[in-house]
């Protein structure tokens, strides 16, 4: 099964769970209990699991159960930390999926108001209308926040590109670049006092000698250069942080 299908499904069930648990005569006085040993299985889980990699949703399901149970066994809707739930939406939005939340809110709207319906208060409206509204707050902060990390995601990737980029530029430069042109330049440059050495005994005209002294002088200035390159990626690559 999907989880865009199982987590909806899990997080209904406990929902459900812990109401049903405190509304019980029974079961309601071992709410304390119910309490400690789902706080003990949070640090439990967290201890045994921790070598099978995340177990996120179990950890906010179980956190997500506490501060339910904590509520509904103080009063429900007239609970004095009522406003815990506010924040267990940004949670469920942030940790779950964003419409996960408007169905959190949507179920608990639904208990309050079943559980309250012939004695509606306007506080108990007023409790209630903040809940909805706060719904798609707790939405489009939790889609902000994704696609920001999203973005951060891309920046990263980027930045490795460009770290490889440069890594492939330097050492082309100190591996290719350099050497070719110090092999090039030194083959010239031999030519050039060959024939300066020669003077009047070689018959080939002055002016193309002077272009090949230039070729030397532009070689040399090109040489020069890949130094000026090579550090120019460097400074830049540090101002980067890469």
């Amino acid at each position: 099964m999907s989880t865009k299908l199982v987590r909806p499904l899990i997080l209904s069930v406990a929902i459900f769970f812990i109401f049903a648990w405190t509304q019980s005569p029974v079961l309601n006085s071992y709410n304390l209990q119910l309490t400690g040993a789902l706080i003990l299985l949070y640090f439990g889980s967290k201890y045994l699991f921790r070598r099978l990699g995340s177990i996120l949703m179990l950890e906010t399901v179980m956190l997500i159960s506490v501060v339910l149970l904590l509520i509904f066994s103080s009063g429900g809707i007239n609970s004095p930390i009522f406003f815990v739930l506010f924040f267990l939406l940004f949670v469920i939005a942030l940790l779950f999926d964003p419409y996960q939340a408007a169905i959190a809110s949507f179920l608990l709207v639904s208990l309050f108001l079943w559980q309250n319906f012939s004695d509606l208060s306007s506080v108990m409206i007023i409790d209630i209308t903040s809940l909805i509204l706060m719904t798609p707050l707790a939405m489009i902060f939790s889609n902000s926040y994704l696609k920001y990390l999203q973005s951060e995601g891309k920046i990263s990737l980027l930045k490795e590109a460009i770290k490889d980029e440069q890594t492939d530029s330097l050492l082309w430069i100190a591996t290719t670049a350099k050497p070719s042109l110090a092999t090039i330049l030194n083959s010239l440059t031999d030519i050039v006092i060959y024939l300066n050495s020669k003077g009047q005994d070689v018959t080939i005209s002055k002016s193309f000698i002077e272009k090949l002294k230039a070729i030397q002088k532009d070689l040399i200035s090109l040489y020069s250069s890949t130094d000026i390159l090579e550090k120019s990626i460097e400074e830049t690559s540090d101002k980067m942080g890469l």
